[in-house]
């Protein structure tokens, strides 16, 4: 009988502890955007899978796109496993976006020295959005944190001054308002007090820190503002410089790949969609390769594009679908290699077909060397729409000026040697 009571004890520690297994934790900080998204979500779905009893939160945000927002807010709702989040270190604050998803959690704290608030609806670049959309913007905004407000009984009324008015609240003050639970000094002292107010026994359970995977991490980092204006200002001047100035092939190539990563930073377009149009773009570099002299740079563009296309469009972080780096990188950079080498042989192959007909073609000269005196080549041409170098034979009377036609006399590999153009 003895020996029945200490199996049946030992077995309900047992089940006691094991109802307490895992508390996972990952950190929100900087801007809300995709990165931030995939993030979340991926989280959630590892917290439920693990069969976890919390998922902790620490945010420190300015703010983000509301369409992430709502994203993170939609998989803390739809979560099985019990959310909160803590708005810390001392200094951090949860401004705008991250108002309300501090409003969507099961359970929040603060740290003292952090504040909340200031949530009114902006442009992408910080400015009022003014007339009748400005007032639309706000309306559902307001309608969207009193939602959370409501589902998880916060001050409603509070909400809805964070949006119309921008008010804000020290973390003090925050609970004495109901927007949040509790002050917490640490987030040790956040999980035990989460642990109370949940009522479930995971106090000293440990606690795993999930990491953000690399597409998140890059995702991210375009998705902060300031490089998504620099990569729309970079994308247009490469274009630019590209179309006044044909053949000069960087400019265009930087551009091309700038404008695409602009678009998926300001959500324009999808992270998908993005990752398609990277793909796509890699296989408009490796065909072009194959056509214009551009010493292995559209090569070196397809292979980034290729990588950056297939880390984004199979990341990790959407569930079972999963590609490795380490076969991803390899095969990139084999499959790149490989078409540089077709590029390199289809090109020779062909020049060597026309060559025979190049002595005596006509061209238009489209770049000039500024040190041509020093240099290999002493400028660029253009001949049935493909690009070459060229170099003088005998030194021409004046000066020559872009636009220029010349006159092949022979060609030394990839070098075409000309003369002056007399009609």
């Amino acid at each position: 009988m003895v020996r029945f009571w200490v199996v049946f004890i030992f077995f309900l520690i047992n089940a006691t502890f094991a109802s307490a297994n895992l508390v996972v934790q990952i950190h929100l900080d900087g801007v809300i955007n995709n990165g931030t998204t995939k993030y979340v979500v991926r989280a959630v779905e590892y917290a439920q899978q693990k069969n976890a009893d919390f998922l902790a939160i620490r945010l420190n945000t300015p703010g983000g796109l509301l369409n992430s927002t709502r994203d993170i807010v939609s998989a803390m709702n739809a979560s099985k496993v019990p959310i909160g989040v803590f708005i810390g270190p001392g200094g951090a604050s949860a401004t705008s976006a991250g108002t309300i998803i501090a409003m969507a959690a099961n359970v929040s704290g603060m740290a003292p020295g952090t504040n909340i608030g200031a949530a009114h609806p902006v442009a992408g670049q910080g400015q009022d959005i003014k007339g009748d959309m400005g007032e639309k913007a706000v309306n559902d905004t307001v309608a969207f944190i009193q939602s959370q407000a409501q589902l998880r009984g916060r001050n409603v009324q509070w909400a809805e001054q964070a949006i119309r008015k921008s008010a804000s609240l020290a973390a003090n003050d925050a609970v004495a308002e109901k927007v949040v639970d509790f002050v917490a000094d640490d987030f040790d002292s956040f999980v035990r007090k989460a642990a109370e107010k949940i009522g479930k026994p995971f106090q000293m359970v440990p606690i795993e820190h999930l990491e953000m995977t690399k597409a998140e991490r890059v995702l991210h980092f375009l998705g902060d503002p300031n490089v998504s204006y620099m990569l729309m200002v970079l994308g247009g001047v490469g274009l630019y410089a590209e179309m006044s100035s044909p053949g000069l092939v960087f400019p265009g190539v930087v551009g091309a790949l700038c404008l695409v990563l602009a678009l998926i930073s300001f959500s324009t377009l999808p992270v998908n969609t993005g990752a398609v149009a990277l793909l796509i773009l890699a296989v408009v570099f490796f065909i072009l390769e194959a056509f214009i002299t551009s010493y292995g740079l559209l090569a070196v563009a397809g292979i980034v594009s290729m990588l950056l296309g297939g880390l984004f469009l199979m990341d990790s972080s959407t569930g079972d679908l999963r590609l490795s780096l380490a076969l991803l990188i390899p095969v990139v950079l084999a499959f790149g290699s490989i078409m540089l080498i077709i590029g390199y042989m289809f090109r020779r192959e062909s020049r060597g077909r026309a060559s025979l007909e190049l002595e005596g073609q006509v061209a238009e000269i489209v770049a000039l060397s500024p040190s041509a005196a020093h240099s290999t080549a002493h400028g660029r041409v253009q001949l049935r729409g493909e690009f070459w170098d060229f170099r003088w034979q005998n030194e021409p009377r004046k000066t020559p000026a872009i636009g220029t036609q010349v006159r092949i006399k022979s060609r030394d590999q990839f070098l075409l040697i000309v003369e002056e153009f007399v009609p």
